[in-house]
């Protein structure tokens, strides 16, 4: 057979699956770089500290090592190419609000930080050129964490299609570090810690309960997925998933409780759609709401209940001031519609428009659609929405496709935690809690790996190796 011929039949078999049984042990060995810097970023009060940096150094160190393992596994196959092309597009645009531009272009494209720059002029060296970042350390220090979470989305995405003999495995890390959380939480509860609440490594309970309620789902469904059997797995989920939502009950987080039975109420409803008939939902949909409720009821502990009646705490935004700040937040889109005022920036841009506490420093917009729209613009937060909506409906369209016990849970589990992690950042800023980042990047890359087809995916781990005779050059695998 001529050295073409050969190239052409084999072309088929290397992009179908993995070369020998050094795939998997890869994936397995990339999943546990992660779940290190997982498990660091969160011990470290969930990133908040310059720590993060750390994390961000073993992303490129673990990038690296896959692209030096590229000549010898072939990549996960691209069946959406504009949705990785999305992946790449949210930090190219905020690098480019990085970017100096000249002044008379600056006041075509953001007057309001045209005007800021003439302003400064006599402050600082005069330029000609002012990038559209208000903030350029803080849009820089964002851009680091943005470009750190899409290397996890497409390591995770990797992994995941690498072992597709076990698709709850790179789950693993997550539910692990939720229940140790929930641990901590509990014990800080029982202790009657100064804070009085459940808050793991935290700083703040609302994230704490951020980083459990994006767990919980996987926790509640393993023991589904696995139809029970071995019963101590079965078992070891069972109780994860108790511990986890004792944490969120402890952590007297409103929302955090509130969401995480929406999630619940949503998976199950979904669960039983693609099981049951039409009529027989219906009455199972109802019963699963009923049940939903009598746990609203019976589950919170009394001080959540007074919180749930309460309109403030001591450590938290008022309401009332923060419908204000919502309000005035608004005037800061206004005068940064198209570009944004940059991704960090908004600490620095929101001052002049700050009338209900002008003595405090406002950070965040406690909304983070209200805060990415005012960093990022029109344009950005369009690209960012579209993005987030894309892995969710991957997510739902893979709940109804695989009928594969672990495949169909996984997919539940996958929506139900970004439906939570969405609903939850409507009143507070979740997206911009590092870790919680982290989390959100690896299940959204594990909801991008189920949309693969079963033909896609490497149906066998542990075949022999190719004939090196009749294989193709590295460069012939990646046309």
């Amino acid at each position: 057979m001529p050295r073409f011929q050969a190239l052409t039949v084999l072309q088929p078999l290397s992009e179908s699956r993995p070369r020998g049984s050094s795939a998997p042990r890869a994936a397995v060995l990339s999943l546990a770089g992660l779940a290190i810097l997982y498990a660091y970023a969160v011990a470290r009060w969930g990133g908040v500290l310059v720590d993060w940096n750390a994390c961000l150094i073993g992303f490129g160190l673990l990038a690296i090592s896959c692209g030096w393992l590229i000549p010898r596994l072939q990549l996960a196959p691209v069946p959406d190419r504009w949705l990785l092309g999305a992946v790449w597009l949210l930090p190219v645009y905020i690098a480019l609000q990085l970017v100096p531009l000249p002044v008379s272009l600056l006041k075509g494209l953001s007057p309001a930080r045209a005007e800021i720059h003439v302003a400064l002029a006599p402050l600082e060296s005069a330029t000609a050129f002012a990038p559209l970042s208000v903030a350029t350390a803080a849009t820089l220090r964002e851009l680091a964490r943005i470009l750190g979470c899409s290397v996890v989305f497409l390591l995770v995405r990797q992994i995941a299609w690498r072992l597709p003999r076990r698709p709850w495995l790179p789950i693993l890390p997550i539910v692990a570090v939720a229940s140790l959380e929930a641990v901590l939480g509990l014990w800080q509860y029982s202790t009657g810690g100064p804070s009085g609440y459940a808050h793991g490594t935290y700083v703040a309970r609302d994230h704490f309960a951020g980083l459990l309620e994006m767990s919980l789902p996987f926790a509640v469904l393993y023991p589904f997925a696995i139809r029970g059997r071995p019963a101590w797995k079965a078992c070891l989920g069972i109780g994860s998933a108790v511990l986890i939502l004792l944490g969120i009950l402890y952590s007297l987080s409103r929302m955090g409780f509130a969401v995480s039975l929406f999630s619940l109420f949503v998976t199950g409803a979904l669960a039983l759609r693609t099981r049951l008939g039409k009529a027989a939902t219906g009455l199972a949909v109802g019963a699963l709401f009923l049940l939903l409720v009598l746990g609203a009821v019976f589950l919170p502990p009394d001080r959540l209940v007074e919180r749930l009646g309460e309109t403030s705490a001591a450590d938290e935004v008022r309401p009332n001031i923060r419908l204000l700040m919502w309000r005035e937040t608004l005037h800061l889109i206004a005068a940064y519609p198209v570009f944004g005022c940059g991704l960090g920036g908004y600490e620095s841009a929101f001052a002049k428009y700050n009338l209900t506490v002008p003595m405090f420093r406002v950070d965040y917009a406690h909304n983070d659609y209200l805060q990415l729209l005012a960093e990022l613009g029109v344009v950005g937060f369009c690209i960012a929405m579209a993005l987030g909506l894309a892995i969710l409906a991957r997510g739902v369209r893979a709940i109804f496709r695989h009928s594969d016990p672990r495949q169909h849970s996984l997919a539940l589990a996958c929506t139900g935690a970004l439906l939570a992690i969405l609903l939850h950042s409507l009143v507070d800023f979740n997206l911009y809690n590092p870790a919680n980042a982290f989390l959100l990047a690896w299940i959204a890359g594990i909801s991008a790996a189920l949309t693969f087809s079963s033909s896609a995916a490497p149906a066998q781990e542990h075949l022999p190796p190719a004939r090196s005779f009749h294989s193709p050059p590295a460069f012939a695998s990646r046309l």
